[in-house]
């Protein structure tokens, strides 16, 4: 069974705080970020990450197999289309 993914905002904070700020793995290690961070020492990865390293490419390093295209699932919705539509969706804004 594949180990879950961790979103590239939290794989990039833990690299920083590993690799920048020094802090031993006990200190930051929570769930998966060891292997996380032996992952990332046998990648040879370092700090600052390289500016083409972007989401993807780094995404296809530590999880191979996996699509590493950005999820539309936090994309927001075209809401005028929605209601020109007449599809009866109606927006919360967090009320």
């Amino acid at each position: 069974m594949p180990a879950k993914r961790i979103s590239m905002r939290k794989t990039k904070e833990v690299l920083r705080l590993r690799l920048e700020a020094r802090l031993s793995i006990r200190k930051i290690s929570i769930g998966n970020i060891q292997k996380l961070l032996s992952q990332s020492n046998t990648l040879e990865i370092v700090w600052p990450l390289p500016e083409d390293l972007n989401d993807g490419r780094l995404a296809a390093m530590f999880y191979p197999g996996f699509d590493s295209v950005s999820s539309s699932r936090y994309k927001v919705p075209d809401w005028i289309a929605l209601l020109r539509s007449g599809s009866g969706v109606v927006p919360s804004f967090g009320e």
